[in-house]
């Protein structure tokens, strides 16, 4: 058996090595240990081709902090330790991958502990086994000097007498053959050398084709994209019913916990696209695709899918289904489970029950289900409301739909829209309703969640129904992202950082994505990291989002205050925008500027029930911590939603140290 030895110097390895190390690198990419983790696979990446080139002084934490994540180059190492996690974090899917591996690799990448510089171990190849009887040609006497054999004495056995020649003997200027030569004439050595070729032109093909078969074997699945499927009605009306079936597909699938589903956000970003599907798999960094078209005439829907090796951009496996309309929801389960099925997914019996459960046979309540989750995606609460309530109003027991309505009230109360009191009483009551009708529907228990931290100031609770929805569903982007900021608000900022990570691993090429991790960053108080993400995401072919908020606040942190309110001066009217930019008025010494904002809060007040807490934000900031505690109580009163930040918005932070800021802590939770 062959030892493998390291045969690695920064920047010295053969083209052929460095080709080596950089397929190997993809496969880890891609594989199950590798696929969960964006931000894992390009540190991985990051490493390795600093290595290949030699660019050793690239490897130290403070340049890979720098690079990586964004942080000033003499950033303190000793308090932030996001290299040192991150790298642990690759040390145990490199472990985990060569693990489950079937097969021995080429090379195998290793990082030792303590080291950010990974070592490339060769595997010399298997010493051949020489076949039964084969023949080895021995070289032909009439081969150049220095490929005939070395020359021998005659047999001591020589009975000619002295002087006299023998006619067989060679002359003194020729090579004398090995007496085992000189019985082999030259015919046989032909059929010999002939024998050899053959062998090796034979060995030669079956290892050609074991080369090609395993190159070009289809990869285990793990990871998957279902793109929007096609409507084919030849109504354009019917577009919503097409998107609708597809993000239902995406929900069933996405509940099988050892497959990575990309998010619908994403998916809906390549609707229309001429892009191939490699390119699309790349750009999302899956090993499958999905596409497929929806068809409905009358009470009849043809749905047909196939699955793509996005390897090979070849189908493994394609199906039509036709339905009636009382079952097209039901299908989607169907299609899921079957999927799961062609790519030896394992999926648990509980999984295979929630894939399996009824959906309501009323077409016209689904009809209407669907025009409000295209509403609620718009973020057109109001309209999706509409139709949730119609779609309830013909089946009471639609959970989905209580969910949805769940859903429009958290968004309305958590922006202000609506009174919060309102707002999360409604949320509770549709989210418990969903959940007693179908305790395995994910959604209903992350809007619980929502309530109980908006609600009830119920942390505890939160984190149990967070954990039962993600459980459900643990490709649910948006539930990752919503947990982030539970974990962020009760001072877990690391792991916050780790969970938006993750909802950016399933919604990749979402602006949504991103705008989540840059809060997760601001509140995490990495305002450099999230100035990086912003140059990072601009530079992206993404729809961005509205950036003016995130930057204000940013801007602030940084105390570059001109650029902070001219942020939050094109961030709209609502109370969050001016109570941020109150607040940043008065910390860059303008406190007329201030003072209007806080009239213009007071009047919200008035007028919608919303505004006290960032009335708080601009007294901070002011200075007159009186009237900051007065409209902090008034905030508590009216159970006010910006008070889920007060363990750690950074406006707060000249009242840390009044104990009255820390009685306020302990009454909303979120005490030390």
């Amino acid at each position: 058996m062959s030892t493998a030895e390291p045969s690695w110097e920064p920047g010295l390895l053969s083209p052929t090595q460095n080709g080596l190390v950089r397929q190997h690198l993809e496969e880890i990419r891609a594989s199950h240990a590798f696929a969960g983790s964006k931000r894992t696979q390009d540190f991985l990446t990051l490493i390795v081709e600093h290595a290949l080139a030699g660019e050793v002084d690239s490897l130290r934490e403070r340049m890979i902090g720098a690079e990586m994540f964004g942080r000033p180059v003499n950033y303190d190492t000793g308090s932030d330790s996001v290299v040192r996690v991150k790298a642990t974090e690759v040390r145990k899917r490199l472990t985990q991958y060569y693990l489950e591996a079937d097969r021995k690799p080429a090379v195998r990448i290793e990082l030792a502990s303590g080291s950010y510089v990974p070592k490339f171990v060769f595997e010399p190849p298997e010493p051949a086994t020489r076949p039964q009887g084969t023949v080895i040609p021995l070289p032909h006497p009439d081969l150049s000097p220095a490929h005939r054999t070395t020359p021998v004495e005659a047999p001591t056995g020589n009975t000619l007498s002295h002087g006299e020649e023998s006619p067989h003997e060679a002359p003194a200027s020729e090579t004398v053959p090995h007496p085992r030569q000189r019985k082999m004439l030259p015919s046989n050595r032909i059929l010999a050398l002939a024998a050899a070729l053959i062998l090796i032109a034979i060995v030669s093909y079956f290892g050609f084709k074991k080369w090609y078969t395993d190159s070009h074997a289809r990869q285990d699945i793990r990871s998957i994209a279902i793109l929007p499927l096609k409507n084919l009605s030849g109504d354009p009306t019917q577009e919503y019913f097409a998107d609708g079936m597809t993000e239902e597909l995406i929900n069933d699938l996405g509940q099988v916990s050892t497959l990575r589903v990309i998010s619908m956000t994403s998916a809906m970003s390549y609707k229309g696209t001429k892009k191939k599907l490699p390119d699309i798999a790349r750009e999302l960094s899956v090993s499958g695709v999905v596409e497929g078209s929806v068809q409905r005439e009358g009470n009849k829907v043809r749905i047909s899918a196939q699955l793509i090796d996005a390897a090979t951009d070849r189908p493994i496996w394609a199906h039509t289904y036709v339905r009636d309309m009382t079952s097209a929801l039901v299908l989607q389960g169907e299609v899921a489970q079957a999927i799961a099925d062609e790519i030896s997914i394992n999926v648990t019996p509980q999984q295979q029950a929630r894939l399996a459960r009824s959906r309501p046979a009323d077409s016209e309540s689904q009809d209407l289900y669907l025009h409000g989750m295209l509403q609620l995606d718009a973020d057109d609460c109001q309209t999706a409301i509409d139709y949730f309530n119609q779609a309830i109003g013909r089946n009471p027991g639609y959970a989905q739909a209580h969910a949805g309505l769940a859903n429009c009230y958290g968004r309305l109360g958590e922006s202000g829209r609506m009174a919060y009191k309102d707002a999360f009483s409604t949320q509770k009551a549709e989210a418990t309703k969903a959940v007693e009708l179908d305790d395995s529907l994910p959604e209903g228990h992350a809007e619980l969640a929502n309530a109980a931290m908006t609600l009830d100031w119920d942390w505890p609770a939160a984190a149990t129904e967070f954990h039962r929805a993600l459980e459900l569903n643990p490709n649910s982007a948006i539930v990752h992202q919503k947990y982030a900021f539970y974990l962020v608000r009760t001072g877990q900022p690391r792991e916050a950082l780790a969970e938006v990570e993750r909802g950016v691993d399933l919604d990749p090429v979402s602006g949504r994505s991103f705008h989540f991790e840059g809060f997760i960053d601001y509140f995490s108080r990495q305002y450099d990291q999230a100035l990086s993400l912003v140059k990072t995401v601009r530079g992206l072919d993404i729809n961005p989002p509205d950036w003016s908020f995130l930057l204000g606040d940013v801007y602030a942190e940084k105390g570059m205050y001109a650029e902070s309110i001219s942020e939050f001066l094109k961030s709209g009217n609502g109370p969050d925008s001016l109570g941020h930019l109150g607040n940043a008025y008065a910390r860059a010494g303008q406190a007329a500027a201030a003072r209007k904002t806080i009239v213009q809060l007071e009047s919200n007040v008035a007028n919608d029930g919303v505004g006290r807490y960032e009335i708080a934000l601009v007294y901070t900031g002011l200075g007159e911590k009186q009237e900051a505690f007065k409209w902090l109580e008034e905030a508590y009163n009216a159970h006010d939603v910006g008070l889920v930040y007060l363990k750690i918005d950074p406006c707060l932070d000249p009242l840390r140290s009044d104990p009255r800021f820390d009685d306020l802590l302990r009454r909303v939770g979120l005490s030390k």
